[in-house]
């Protein structure tokens, strides 16, 4: 097998997965697209049911989240069995090949949803303004909506290597993995923190976030410079591309 990069047999490897997986692809755009149209729409007025418009946009961002993480999940799914895993190797093909295939049928669902969720969001919170003055206060701020998106490639990412990681139920064994760390991390922060001060405060920090410590006679602060959060936005960048890197290196190992 020629292991050297092809963009021509990269090309019919898009084609192929679009034969193969176009149509449930683009069932399954539609279907979300239609949960985010429903629960995110000025048109339904939520409020005759006591509930926040913006809870519905909030709820809308979970909803494609956990469909897309499910969807990223399988991704690798032909290679937990020998039948299909066996036809999956045979394809005369690079596994680089394969893997930037997989990568970019994947990342481009992705990308689109969470692009239509957030320009949905824009402009259904600025027709709902003319109606309720004030509203637009509530508009997700545009560091909200970095760290949205973050936290869904974060996600995809995580589900992209635990499904080429794992040969059975990937999602569910993904999922354990990462809250577990998660977790873990934020109790190692939460730790830190304490430890840092010199009171007995009570301390609201999450992990690359602002610390709020709350003393016996005093609130206070603390943020990180601007410098240091653009190392950090770096850092969180280079770690989802580790991610993907790592998901590469074991797909050029899998056996079936």
């Amino acid at each position: 097998m020629n292991q050297v990069f092809s963009f021509q047999r990269y090309w019919l490897l898009l084609k192929l997965d679009f034969a193969e997986n176009g149509r449930r692809n683009a069932l399954i755009f539609g279907v979300l697209f239609g949960l985010m149209l429903i629960m995110m729409s000025p048109v339904i007025d939520y409020r005759k049911f006591g509930f926040d418009p913006i809870v519905f946009h909030v709820l809308a961002y979970f909803m494609i989240t956990f469909c897309t993480s499910l969807f990223t999940s399988l991704v690798f799914d032909k290679y937990a069995s020998s039948n299909t895993g066996i036809n999956a190797i045979l394809i005369p093909a690079s596994q680089t090949e394969k893997y930037l295939a997989a990568l970019a049928a994947n990342l481009t669902f992705a990308t689109a949803l969470i692009a239509l969720y957030v320009g949905m969001h824009i402009w259904f919170v600025e027709i709902l303004e003319k109606e309720m003055p004030g509203i637009i206060n509530k508009k997700f701020h545009p560091s909200f909506i970095q760290l949205l998106v973050y936290t869904f490639f974060l996600i995809q990412s995580v589900c992209f290597l635990g499904s080429i990681y794992f040969k059975k139920a990937a999602y569910i064994k993904t999922a354990t993995v990462f809250f577990s760390a998660l977790i873990v991390f934020s109790l190692i922060n939460r730790t830190y923190v304490r430890n840092f001060t010199n009171e007995d405060p009570s301390v609201s920090a999450v992990p690359f976030g602002q610390w709020n410590v709350m003393g016996r006679n005093s609130i206070f602060l603390i943020e990180y410079s601007q410098s240091t959060f653009l190392l950090i936005k770096i850092f969180l960048v280079f770690f989802v591309l580790a991610l993907w890197y790592i998901a590469f290196v074991r797909l050029k190992e899998k056996e079936i």
